[in-house]
């Protein structure tokens, strides 16, 4: 009902960071689903515990860049504005996801194959930490007062959104690519996927309006 009752443009903005939030979600629990497939593709050891745990700690690596994100984009979004600040956080974070699915394995390239992985998740997590903040802050900024924590619970959903999202394409790519299709082609296929929400967030957000709050301060 609260997101009924907003303007046209004040949806655009809650939608835009609904799906933004979504993509964060879907990422990181499609990373936990391939988790025992990738593992020895990436880190291979006759110790599978080794290979799972090395998974998750690349897995890891994309949280702790995520206050970094933050901070980034904060400065960049006071500066510049939130909407480009939005623009360039979905961009970035969509077509990391994507790229991971490109990266070639261990059995290709060695070492290099894990040093790769590790580094596109420091890069995606720095604009999942961007993704975050820049989307909050420009919904709060928009809404009138009375409809803020609604709509900051609102944005919260669209995380679970994502994670169910990732169940569902998950359970597809398993059904057309099953056992050893899906650890030569599948989980890339997955990968892939990312970048459909994340399009379609940013087609959103580049019709979208800039904070008022934030042109009134920059005028």
């Amino acid at each position: 009902i609260t997101v009924l009752s907003l303007t046209v443009a004040q949806k655009k903005i809650a939608i835009g960071s609904f799906l933004g939030w979504s993509l964060d979600g879907y990422d990181i629990v499609l990373m936990l689903l391939v988790v025992p497939s990738i593992s020895q593709l990436f880190f291979p050891s006759q110790d599978s515990v080794f290979s799972i745990l090395a998974t998750f700690a690349s897995y890891t690596v994309t949280l702790i860049m995520r206050p970094l994100g933050s901070v980034i984009f904060g400065i960049y979004g006071d500066k510049f504005g939130r909407k480009k600040s939005m623009i360039i956080t979905i961009l970035g974070f969509s077509l990391a996801t994507f790229t991971i699915g490109l990266l070639p394995t261990y059995a290709l390239v060695g070492v290099m194959a894990p040093i790769l992985l590790i580094s596109v998740r420091l890069v995606q997590g720095i604009f999942a930490g961007g993704e975050w903040g820049s989307g909050a802050v420009l919904t709060i900024e928009s809404v009138p007062k009375q409809k803020r924590g609604l709509l900051s619970g609102f944005l919260q959903s669209g995380f679970s959104f994502g994670f169910l999202l990732a169940a569902i394409s998950f359970q597809i790519i398993t059904v057309v690519f099953p056992g050893n299709l899906f650890e030569e082609f599948g989980w890339r296929i997955l990968f892939f996927t990312g970048i459909i929400p994340g399009f379609v967030a940013l087609f959103v957000r580049i019709s979208m309006d800039e904070s008022p709050l934030w042109i009134k301060k920059n005028r």
